[in-house]
Order: structure tokens, then sequence, then C-alpha cells
């Protein structure tokens, strides 16, 4: 038994693992998750100061969401004031129109309403209007679920 255990020993060999069928791998995986997965740029601008709300939660579904910005002055964007400015209703309704044209068949568009905390509530309710003018009648309301500190 002594005799055995002194053959293991005396093997002087490097044992190695082959690695690179591990990296094909993890480049196949790497290629499959970029490939399947949906990218999702939220464009929220800063200036936007959003209200809380106790019972707020985050929508479940992001696709078909066009998001406009209500500002406390009664100004309209879609990114933000300096790329995409929406200076009176019609052209909300023409921005939502033309955001719906490129929007997936068979995803139901959604207009993601991120309004000021000082925004007077007739400006969103033009914005309903204008998005219902245009065809979308499904509207979020963007909230804070806490006080941020």
């Amino acid at each position: 038994m002594a005799s055995k255990a002194l053959e293991l020993q005396a093997v002087d060999e490097d044992v190695s693992v082959d690695q690179s069928s591990m990296i094909d791998l993890v480049f196949q995986l790497l290629l499959f998750f970029m490939v399947s997965s949906r990218l999702l740029l939220n464009t929220i601008d800063p200036d936007i100061k959003l209200p809380v709300a106790p019972n707020a939660k985050p929508p479940e579904e992001h696709a078909g969401r066009i998001i406009i910005h209500v500002y406390n002055d009664g100004g309209f964007s879609g990114k933000n004031r300096k790329e995409e400015p929406l200076p009176d209703l019609a052209s909300v309704r023409q921005y939502v129109t033309g955001k719906v044209g490129i929007i997936e068949q068979g995803v139901t568009p959604k207009v993601l309403l991120r309004g000021d905390k000082e925004a007077i509530v007739k400006y969103a309710k033009q914005v309903i209007q204008a998005a219902g003018d245009a065809g979308v009648n499904n509207i979020i309301f963007s909230a804070y679920p806490t006080a941020k500190k």
C-alpha cells in the first residue's frame, strides 16, 4: 500500500485544464445576452422634481413608452428642453404621433408623463388631451414612492 502512494507522489507532470472552450462559451453567452436583450434608455430631465406618492410603484412594462416632461412654467419637452423642446400642444400631438409610428407592431403605446411637482394640473391635462388626440389613451404618471434623501 505504501509503495503505491510513493509511486503517485513520484509522478512529476504538469496537469492543466484546457481553457479555450471555456472562453468560447463565455463569449457565446455574452453575445446571446447582447442580442436577446432590449436596451432601454430612460431619458430623465434633472430639471423635473417629481412628486412623492406613498403608493407609487414602478411600471412593469417598458415597451411602448413615450416620455413627455411637463415643467412648472407650463413648458413641455421630450428628452429635455435643449434636445426636444415642445413649444405648444400641437407640437406635443405631433411628437406623440411620430413616436407611435416607430413603436413595434403589437406593442401598446403609453405616455409616461413626468411632471414637476410644482406644475399646475391643467398642464398635465393638456398633455393628456394632446396624447388622446394622437391616439394614445394609456397614461403613466411618474412619481417617487418615498422622498429622496
